[in-house]
């Protein structure tokens, strides 16, 4: 039969993924070479794949089967000749069918079961027959998909779907169990529960069902994790830090119990932690008395990886940082402590589910495999014996919250807990490499160039830093000071005077409000010293005696350089030798025209000494109300007696008949003559003849013209 070997067809190799020829070549297994499979030099044995002969038996079994059955009986005696080829240069037998039946994707016992069957048969023979797949048997194959082509399977796999692909991750046999009485209402045939399962895993990807009952995290999560090295790296280029609240009940000085939180700042290199601070909460103070540790120890890490959470996002830490993800950044913030050292900033990505609700990536820090070792030495601790509360509620010690801890007994066992952390020796951290990491700290240290500070910048950099405006007085006012539940501590110095209205930064020692602070201009400059303005008690004399010397003093040190800036004698030597000013003639416009009074209300003429203006005729009954005011006026404009009570405020119903008796009244008549009398003599002077002559014309039919001027200018 190998005489007539054919070629047959190229076959896609699933496992390995290279194409292998069926020709009667040499075969073996194509993922890498055979000098390097299984520590063995020798390569594969070789064999040629017999093809059938043209006029081959109906019997034989290779002639009858087909090309898939075929490609895996010549993967199946391949595996088999591996085997016998490892075991023949002294590997164990059951080694050798583990090593063969992993290069193709199948158990060693698999292999061993492949050998049996074709046991018996000559070399010459057709083993590839014997390793045929063996004929189907039992009863006949459904039609279709597991019998998904009955009335109504259609609607309930989408139920399905729909009701299992959900956040809430129902079981299966609840999903079952709801679909089966859907089924039973409509007269549906109901697969099996199991049919559902398979076919879900069949047509349905994998991370699309773990997005729907597990949540878009645990998708991410079906991505290998990424692997970092920190070959290149140096002691202090990057430190990482994070707080943990520990598992542990303790009794803080004001009596308070609670759990406390550690917060680490431990270097990426070496893996060493730097330094580390206990708080009731995590909070921005904490952080920066543990930052103020490492740099005063060490020296300045050239970058800090931190999470995104408030207590290290606070502006008084990250101002004018480009990168910050929380806070809205402007360009009138102070900067912050790690813009002010040089120190880069970069926090964690955070990754947000269904709800939108972030959550940050633990992974992203080493220090997060460090609080694992140090909970199991700290809450674990003898000392602590009784404090512990567990990690979860399943994990709670029969003893647990029996007691707190004084704080001293806590700060002890974690500096025990962070010490044997560092000297533990055999570490397997890839800078590490079998030693303690404080041997590899010291090695490399001993190597590296580290940025520091003098302890006199310290005490100012490393203070908290507010932003204040200063009031006319010279007086800043700190907020911090509402943090103890005081009224806020005021600050003042000479200096601040010249920069009332101006926004200043302000450094404090947040343990110490009433000592002194120091103030610096946005653009970074020293600005002075300010003292904490204490309040003093109401009937204490010596307080206010200080008080006023220094106002005096304040009033002697302004009128001394006011005397020594001005100079009024030449500023009146100046103005006597300006010579007089000359009034520039009105320029007379081009021409005048006249506005009658119907078009525009002509205002009252200004008060003349030589002639007042008639003063408000008297209503018989004594009084000229406000209303006859108006009504005058506005009939003044356009005799219509009618109109001008309406525009007065009379009722329109009523109007007609007010204006009528208005315009009988002596007093209203006598006062409407003062007001055209008033208008003639403001718009046409008496040496304007020509004038008033065109106005007394225009208005010769009305009976309220000006009697004296009708006689004196008469046409």
């Amino acid at each position: 039969m190998a005489q007539n070997a054919a070629r047959l067809p190229e076959f896609q190799d699933p496992l390995n993924g290279d194409q292998a020829p069926l020709d009667g070549r040499s075969t073996s297994s194509p993922r890498r070479p055979d000098d390097q499979r299984c520590g063995v030099g020798a390569g594969a044995v070789p064999f040629v794949l017999p093809a059938p002969a043209p006029f081959a038996p109906a019997n034989d079994p290779v002639a009858a089967a087909t090309t898939a059955q075929v490609e895996r009986a010549v993967r199946r005696l391949a595996a088999v000749d591996r085997a016998e080829a490892l075991a023949a240069q002294g590997m164990f037998r059951p080694a050798a069918d583990a090593a063969a039946g992993a290069e193709i994707g199948v158990s060693g016992r698999t292999v061993a079961l492949w050998r049996k069957s074709i046991r018996g048969v000559a070399p010459e023979g057709n083993r590839i027959a014997a390793l045929l797949d063996a004929a189907r048997s039992g009863r006949p194959r459904k039609r279709g998909r597991e019998g998904w082509d009955g009335e109504g399977k259609a609607v309930l796999w989408d139920l399905w779907k729909t009701d299992y692909l959900r956040e809430e991750a129902p079981p299966a046999a609840a999903v079952y169990r709801r679909l089966a009485a859907i089924a039973a209402h409509r007269g549906f045939t109901l697969p099996t529960i199991d049919a559902f399962k398979r076919r879900t895993r069949r047509e349905i990807p994998r991370a699309v069902i773990v997005r729907a009952r597990e949540g878009r995290l645990a998708v991410k999560d079906l991505v290998p994790a990424q692997e970092r090295t920190v070959a290149g790296m140096k002691p202090l280029d990057i430190v990482n830090g994070d707080g943990w609240r520990a598992d542990v009940m303790v009794r803080f000085p004001n009596g308070k119990e609670d759990r406390p939180v550690l917060w680490v700042f431990q270097d990426v290199r070496t893996r060493r932690i730097l330094a580390w601070k206990i708080g009731e909460t995590e909070n921005a103070g904490l952080v920066r008395a543990s930052l103020h540790d490492v740099i005063m120890r060490y020296g300045l890490p050239r970058k800090l990886l931190v999470d995104n959470t408030r207590a290290v996002s606070a502006k008084s830490l990250t101002g004018g940082q480009r990168n910050r993800r929380r806070w809205r950044s402007t360009d009138q913030e102070l900067p912050g402590l790690l813009q002010r050292l040089d120190i880069e900033y970069g926090s964690t990505a955070v990754d947000t589910d269904a709800a939108g609700r972030g959550k940050g990536r633990g992974r992203s820090k080493p220090v997060e495999r460090a609080f694992m070792d140090l909970s199991n030495s700290i809450s674990s601790h003898p000392l602590l014996a009784g404090a512990g509360t567990g990690r979860s509620p399943k994990d709670r010690p029969e003893t647990h919250r029996m007691r707190a801890a004084p704080l001293a007994v806590f700060e002890e066992v974690v500096a025990e807990a962070v010490a044997e952390y560092n000297a533990r020796p055999g570490r397997r951290m890839e800078a590490a490499a079998g030693r303690s990491i404080n041997e590899c700290w010291e090695a490399e240290i001993a190597e590296t160039t580290v940025r520091k500070i003098t302890a006199g910048q310290a005490a100012i950099l490393l203070l908290d830093a507010e932003e204040c405006k200063v009031k006319g007085n010279g007086v800043i006012t700190l907020r911090a000071g509402r943090a103890t539940h005081h009224s806020p501590n005021r600050y003042w110095n000479a200096a601040l005077n010249e920069r009332a209205g101006e926004r200043v930064a302000v450094h404090f020692d947040p343990d110490n409000l009433h000592g002194s602070v120091y103030v610096y201009d946005r653009e970074g400059g020293f600005v002075c010293e300010a003292k904490c303005v204490a309040k003093e008690g109401f009937d204490n004399r010596e307080a206010a005696r200080k008080h006023e010397r220094a106002r005096r003093k304040e009033l002697r040190s302004a009128e001394k350089n006011l005397e020594a800036a001005r100079d009024v004698g030449a500023l009146e030597d100046a103005l006597y030798d300006l010579p007089p000013s000359e009034t520039p003639p009105e320029p007379e416009p081009a021409a005048v025209q006249l506005v009658r009074n119907k078009e525009a209300r002509i205002p009252a003429p200004a008060a003349d000494p030589a002639r007042s203006a008639p003063a408000k005729p008297a209503a018989p009954n004594g009084r000229f109300t406000e209303k006859m005011e108006r009504f005058c006026q506005h009939y003044a404009d356009e005799p219509n007696a009618f109109k001008a009570a309406v525009a007065a405020g009379y009722p329109e119903r009523t109007a007609r008949q007010a204006g009528c008796r208005l315009a009988k009244h002596p007093a209203v008549r006598e006062r409407l003559k003062a007001l055209q009398e008033e208008a003639a003599e403001r718009v046409f002077p008496k040496t304007d003849t020509k004038a008033l002559k065109r106005y007394l014309r225009a208005r010769a039919q009305d009976d309220d013209a000006p009697l004296w001027l009708m006689e004196q200018y008469g046409t």
